[in-house]
């Protein structure tokens, strides 16, 4: 079955996902951008959630911080509304404005196009974040399956532009881009002149103080391009700061075969089925014979420790599933990257009991209260990290609903990645030792 079908039946599933209560908001407004990064050239859709203080309060002079979320589906499938109840939970429990990426999909765009679309996405944003009224040096990446994937690898990409190493580079937007026809705008001109500037559509909020649900009806107010910056007249990367990461079972480590990963899963039937596998390595990783595995850039894994000590922030939140073949790549890579040779915090952690994607199940009745409580617990991190203060029952509220067994003990009672099994092992040998952690 081609891409196309499964692109359309992921959309009435997402249909049903967010059909149910409370139903998640529609998007506040749209950018489209072009690509610089790509050589494939083109533009893609940024979509927004924002607070209402946003919309009631323009003039505050107060910049927001931004996560910035790349959806799932194997790089294949999805859209950027497909995570809006994240972003509900972002923007309420966070107070933080939600930029998802509508990055573009394989088989159509294969690696490393969408690595280079998230990049292009946060360089834009924060050359452009005065007029965004968003804080650069307060910024957040999410992701959520491949998305999560995108939350560990645009930052090292970024990195390696910032250092201009000569792996990757901004250039202009190509004489094709739909962005060089004639705009509905006060400065008609400005598009011509500036290939790279982009078209915004504003919603007015008719209800100030509520928020619109997803089917929700509201007026939209054309709005001028936003001014060019330095990105746009000389190609620089921004001054920009990535202050965490938090990524939703991501896959790290393209190296292993998928049958191997499987293997790994102690419920194996709960593993996604492989024609849909298949379907994803086969479009994103094309031509095979010309990706390399072991590029950082598609597993982060492969990235040297310094590599990542770098590029990445020092708060990461990262949880993966029991029942999930990824699970154990991502342990591993959580792991390394809470040890020495890397040295970040590292929150979240294993959650049991569940499988790959548990909190997006097409279910028009309910909404999981483990994934709405994985999301708050995750937005009680995003919060204390943009400053705020956050309780330890916040930080923890996923265990009740399922055991989570963390990277590092920070909270007392915290139980430690292994720590099952070694207390297994040493009352197998007689020994009932004191537990530590990775």
């Amino acid at each position: 079955m081609k891409a196309p079908i499964w692109r359309a039946l992921m959309a009435i599933g997402m249909k049903f996902h967010h059909f149910a209560a409370p139903k998640p908001p529609r998007p506040s407004f749209k950018i489209i951008i072009p690509s610089r990064i790509s050589p494939a050239g083109g533009s893609f859709k940024l979509v927004f959630y924002v607070p209402e203080a946003y919309l009631d309060e323009p003039e505050s002079g107060y910049n927001f911080p931004m996560v910035v979320n790349f959806h799932g589906g194997g790089f294949t499938l999805g859209t950027g509304t497909d995570d809006a109840r994240w972003a509900s939970s972002v923007v309420n429990h966070a107070d933080a404005v939600f930029v998802s990426v509508e990055y573009r999909l394989a088989p159509e765009y294969p690696f490393s196009v969408g690595v280079e679309d998230g990049t292009d996405a946060l360089i834009y944003l924060a050359s452009h974040a005065e007029e965004l009224r968003i804080d650069p040096h307060r910024i957040a990446l999410s992701g959520f399956s491949a998305g999560g994937n995108f939350a560990f690898t645009v930052p090292l990409m970024l990195h390696d532009l910032k250092q201009n190493n000569g792996k990757r580079s901004l250039s202009k937007s190509p004489s094709n881009s739909p962005l060089l026809r004639p705009q509905s705008s006060t400065k008609p001109n400005r598009t011509r002149k500036y290939a790279n500037s982009s078209t915004l559509s504003l919603p007015q909020n008719p209800y100030p103080g509520r928020r619109g649900s997803a089917n929700s009806s509201s007026s939209v107010l054309k709005l001028s391009d936003l001014e060019p910056t330095a990105l746009e007249i000389k190609h620089e990367v921004p001054d920009v700061t990535i202050c965490c990461i938090v990524s939703f079972y991501p896959p790290t480590d393209f190296r292993r075969p998928r049958e191997e990963k499987r293997a790994t899963n102690p419920q194996p039937e709960k593993n996604l089925p492989p024609f849909l596998t298949n379907l994803f390595d086969k479009s994103y990783l094309h031509p095979k014979a010309c990706v390399d595995m072991s590029d950082p850039y598609l597993s982060p894994a492969c990235a040297s420790d310094a590599f990542l000590r770098a590029a990445y922030p020092e708060d990461i939140v990262l949880y993966t599933c029991e029942y999930d073949m990824l699970n154990v790549e991502g342990v591993e890579f959580g792991e390394r990257l809470a040890g020495a040779g890397v040295g970040k915090r590292l929150h979240g952690g294993l959650i049991k009991g569940v499988p790959h994607a548990f909190d997006k199940k097409p279910n028009p009745l309910s909404f999981p209260k483990a994934a709405d409580r994985c999301y708050a617990e995750a937005c009680a991190e995003l919060k204390r990290v943009f400053g705020g203060r956050t309780s330890v029952d916040e930080r923890r509220q996923l265990e009740e609903s399922y055991p989570v067994e963390r990277f590092e003990a920070e909270e007392p009672g915290d139980t430690v990645i292994g720590e099952h099994d070694r207390r297994a092992a040493q009352r197998e040998d007689g020994i009932e030792g004191r537990s530590g952690s990775f």
